[in-house]
């Protein structure tokens, strides 16, 4: 298993493992995430294992940015305002998977969507620079279990499930991230997390 720290980080050799089917437990904004090639099954199946995760809940992707996002999946004008307005950050929206997205399809759900995300944490923008396909993104925990904000317990929970940790220490306690939908002629609230669900209201309906 390989272990990074913030301060000694070999950006490229975590860029290729992750490329090449490894599992990893990594910083977000947010909270500790548990993720790999959104590409690879066989990586994405192990995530379900270590999680203990029912096969039909899907996981959040992370993205560069939205010109990634947009290659992958279809953005509206209200949707793209939103990801200009919240990205990067505790935000998350479900958007239509293209057909031509290499995204398996284990992780897209029965009505072709994927929960999608434009991490602002420093690690995943590093990560970014030399990575050229979107990651799973998954809290760090066993399902059903409560949050892990102290790198301690994330590594001794994990280090000997995942192919690599990155240590960015201890996070602040975390909600989560707000995830939303565009539907027809509303923003539904599917998940209230960090990011206050009444201002990105407020902007949906022009208010701010």
């Amino acid at each position: 298993m390989l272990s990074y720290t913030e301060s000694h980080l070999d950006i490229k050799k975590v860029a290729k493992i992750i490329k090449e089917g490894s599992t990893i437990c990594y910083p977000t904004e947010t909270l500790y995430g548990l993720g790999c090639n959104c590409e690879d099954q066989r990586a994405i199946d192990k995530i379900y294992d270590i999680k203990k995760r029912e096969k039909e809940k899907n996981f959040t992707l992370l993205f560069k940015d939205l010109n990634m996002l947009s290659d992958n999946c279809e953005t509206s004008d209200s949707e793209t305002r939103l990801i200009n307005k919240f990205s990067p950050g505790p935000f998350s929206i479900l958007l239509k998977v293209k057909k031509q997205s290499s995204i398996n399809s284990k992780i897209i759900s029965a009505n072709k969507e994927v929960c999608c995300r434009i991490s602002s944490h420093p690690f995943v923008i590093r990560l970014f620079e030399v990575l050229d396909t979107p990651i799973v993104s998954t809290s760090a925990n066993l399902s059903g279990n409560n949050n892990i904000f102290l790198f301690k317990t994330i590594y001794n929970t994990f280090h000997n499930l995942v192919d690599c940790i990155i240590d960015y220490g201890d996070i602040n306690k975390s909600l989560g991230s707000t995830i939303v939908k565009d539907t027809s002629n509303d923003l539904a609230i599917i998940r209230e997390g960090d990011l206050s669900s009444s201002l990105i209201m407020d902007f949906y309906n022009g208010k701010s």
